[in-house]
């Protein structure tokens, strides 16, 4: 029996998804990141001084780039789940922030005495920052890559990755409302790293989830 075979015997026997609605599938998943977000800055709060801390015109890019990552790889994602479509020009909207998120490590690394530039680090920082991050994208990641299915995606491993990337952007912007850490060669390295974690294993699931 050839693989198309088995395809058709699959579809035909699985329950049918939605039909493909990109509106309602992007607010199905700008919620899943928001509801998570909200309970956890409901029960923990955000960081005291935070109209304060924002007149650090560094301080706001915590929150501003991944929110625009996140918004980036939505729209990317959302577009990839058309059969055979292709990331085109549209990648360069996540190459936006993470631009800016080099500058910002490299200027501080520049301006910085080397005493103050990893003086943040510690294992309760890391702990906090890695874990808080991590666990935020879980709900959001996990509800991301079940809705892109009513989509078809012929880039499996990638639309995997942005779904990941979406929901841990997401997750980031609202768990950085909480951390008080705004050294940017603290949070772009450690954001960056949960995120990239996510990343990598929604890239793996969706190989696996996504392919069809």
């Amino acid at each position: 029996m050839t693989t198309t075979d088995n395809l058709i015997r699959r579809l035909a026997t699985e329950p049918p998804l939605p039909p493909f609605n990109p509106r309602r599938m992007a607010l199905v998943m700008v919620l899943s990141i928001a509801v998570p977000v909200t309970l956890f800055l409901l029960v923990l709060g955000h960081r005291q001084g935070l109209a304060a801390a924002w007149s650090n015109p560094v301080v706001p890019f915590k929150t501003i780039l991944p929110l625009a990552a996140s918004a980036a790889s939505l729209l990317l994602l959302l577009r990839l789940a058309r059969p055979g479509a292709r990331a085109g020009g549209a990648v360069w909207l996540l190459a936006g922030p993470g631009a800016v998120a080099v500058a910002l490590w490299f200027g501080a690394y520049a301006l910085r005495a080397a005493p103050e530039r990893f003086a943040e680090v510690s294992a309760a920082s890391l702990g906090e920052c890695l874990g808080s991050i991590l666990l935020l994208s879980v709900v959001p990641a996990a509800v991301i890559l079940r809705v892109i299915r009513q989509g078809a995606s012929t880039w499996p491993r990638l639309s995997g990755a942005l779904a990941g990337l979406t929901a841990a952007t997401g997750a980031t912007a609202g768990y950085s409302l909480f951390c008080t850490r705004d050294n940017p060669l603290f949070f772009v390295s450690w954001y960056g790293a949960a995120i990239l974690m996510v990343a990598l294993v929604c890239a793996a699931l969706g190989q696996r989830t996504l392919r069809w």
